[in-house]
């Protein structure tokens, strides 16, 4: 859960610095790279976080689900 957090304060770090039209601090670029894996080449900066977020989201939820047990 812990990663899964950090993943989504980065993106929404750098979500934040695009929509106030200024450039993203270069290890959060390259920690959403990390996170988010291969992904499609020239991918923008605002849908790579977007991405993060969601797989951050999936992760977490995953997670809920394997501690809560079968339903």
């Amino acid at each position: 859960m812990q990663d899964s957090l950090a993943a989504t304060q980065i993106a929404l770090r750098v979500l934040t610095a695009i929509t106030e039209n200024r450039l993203p601090d270069p290890s959060d670029v390259v920690a959403l790279h990390r996170y988010a894996g291969a992904q499609p080449e020239g991918i923008d900066l605002d849908e790579l976080a977007c991405t993060v977020i969601q797989k951050a989201m999936n992760r977490r939820d995953e997670g809920g689900a394997a501690r809560r047990g079968p339903d």
